[in-house]
């Protein structure tokens, strides 16, 4: 991770992208931290979309909660339950070779 201060720099947008490109790259404003710029190479536009929308994050927390505290249904009995076909777990298929 590198810390850029923004009023010690003569950095220009395409050398912090550049920067970014080995680690997350955190600018500072008296000594703050005001941005992140991070390289999202291989990344999707909907990946994106969801990993900065506030409600999503809210909903996959509040589901980890109640996972945690009131456990949860194993695929293979979902499945099950909707009459679904399931594929054999990688290591149950190298088993049976």
């Amino acid at each position: 991770m590198k810390v850029v201060p923004l009023d010690k720099t003569s950095l220009n947008l395409p050398d912090v992208v550049a920067l970014a490109k080995e680690g997350p790259v955190i600018l500072t404003r008296d000594g703050k931290p005001l941005a992140a710029v991070r390289d999202l190479s291989g990344s999707d536009w909907e990946s994106v979309a969801l990993s900065n929308n506030p409600q999503f994050l809210a909903l996959i927390e509040e589901s980890r909660r109640s996972y945690q505290q009131q456990g949860g249904m194993a695929l293979d009995d979902l499945c099950d339950d909707l009459g679904l076909k399931t594929k054999p777990a990688i290591a149950k298929r190298k088993k049976k070779q």
